[in-house]
């Protein structure tokens, strides 16, 4: 939307600066916008009751504060009912079908020749072009709201029927398989010889340890300098070549 907003803005302006030769204004409109709004204001316009053309005798002057001049402010209104017709019309065709023909079907209104040529044009026309477009495009709207209301909801209690009906037979089917695995467990009741090699692979293999530690101390076992024999009679009569500092 916002990519089809640049375009239609840019075309605009490409045409009214380079080529708009000359704008024409209905003469009816303003007179009646001179006089209505030179005398008593805006209420003046619907003092003969509700029409488009007062509605839009007054836009004109609501932008004829800003630019001054009816002409100028005719150009920029009739950019403005353009520009938000080719909005009303990308929500339209959106909502009927996808954005993707939407975003088609408005550029082609945006960039079209004959359409855009109407800006030179100060009457009524894109007014009611517009109105004409918001018009369908509230009608799609409550439609389209209309049939998410009061159609679409009736098929869900089916929709969630079946589904509780599929989640009814996959409780039963795993109640079903818990049970006959229960049974199996179950009617297995011997007693079995546990051997010591089945709970070695259960244990934990831990993994050599990567980073630099000390050597390993090697495990060193004492022994006798010389064997007992069978009587209790320990002492040594003989020193010679022994080395017993706590011995005298």
């Amino acid at each position: 939307m916002l990519i089809l907003s640049c375009i239609t803005i840019i075309v605009r302006m490409h045409y009214v600066n380079y080529l708009m030769s000359e704008v024409n204004i209905n003469e009816d409109i303003y007179n009646a916008a001179k006089v209505s709004m030179g005398a008593s204001g805006l209420t003046s316009a619907f003092a003969d009751g509700f029409r488009i053309q007062s509605l839009y005798i007054c836009n004109l002057y609501l932008v004829f504060l800003i630019f001054g001049n009816f002409t100028v402010a005719g150009v920029y209104l009739n950019i403005l009912y353009q520009f938000l017709t080719v909005l009303f019309v990308y929500i339209a065709i959106s909502n009927v079908t996808n954005r993707y023909v939407g975003f088609a079907g408005s550029l082609i209104l945006a960039i079209l020749p004959i359409y855009i040529d109407t800006l030179s044009e100060v009457t009524v026309q894109n007014m009611e072009i517009l109105l004409a477009a918001l018009t369908v495009t509230i009608l799609i709207l409550a439609v389209r709201w209309f049939y998410h209301r009061y159609t679409v909801p009736k098929s869900v209690p089916d929709n969630m029927n079946a589904n509780e009906m599929n989640l009814e037979e996959d409780v039963n089917s795993n109640t079903d398989s818990a049970n006959v695995l229960n049974a199996n467990i179950l009617q297995d009741t011997s007693m079995k010889e546990i051997h010591y090699d089945d709970l070695e692979d259960n244990k934990v293999q831990y993994i050599e340890n990567p980073l630099p530690v000390p050597k390993r101390r090697e495990h060193k076992e004492m022994d006798y300098a010389f064997e007992p024999t069978g009587n209790d009679d320990y002492d040594m009569k003989d020193l010679t070549g022994k080395d017993f500092f706590d011995i005298e």
